[in-house]
């Protein structure tokens, strides 16, 4: 039985030497494949990057546009509204003036009045 024992390794180890190249190549090629697989996700990702840096760019752009034209017209209203408060900052000063004046004199009425009243 130990003969038998022997036999039968000595006559599996042929076998596992004869598979040995397949079984490494075929190893071989799966590992060939997965590399393969990785170099093609790592384009994929790297094209994905391509593309969101090209997209934030142009945002970038849109948004630096929009703000340049927002600023450009927040300082025209801002100059705008400038002028109406200069406006009614002098049409206030002409109105006290002219309120004044008109008290000075109703002032100066009534006391003439009172001293030609006997």
């Amino acid at each position: 039985m130990v003969e038998e024992v022997r036999e039968v390794k000595e006559a599996r180890a042929p076998v596992w030497e004869a598979e040995t190249p397949w079984v490494v190549a075929y190893l071989r090629e799966d590992i060939q494949d997965l590399r393969n697989e990785v170099r093609e996700v790592r384009r994929n990702v790297q094209l994905l990057n391509e593309k969101i840096d090209g997209g934030l760019a142009r945002l970038d752009e849109k948004i630096d546009g929009g703000l340049a034209r927002l600023d450009a017209k927040m300082d025209a209203r801002t100059d705008g509204l400038d002028a109406k408060i200069e406006g009614l900052r002098h049409d206030m000063g002409v109105q006290f003036r002219w309120t004044l004046t008109t008290m000075v004199a109703v002032g100066a009425l009534i006391v003439a009045v009172l001293k030609l009243l006997p």
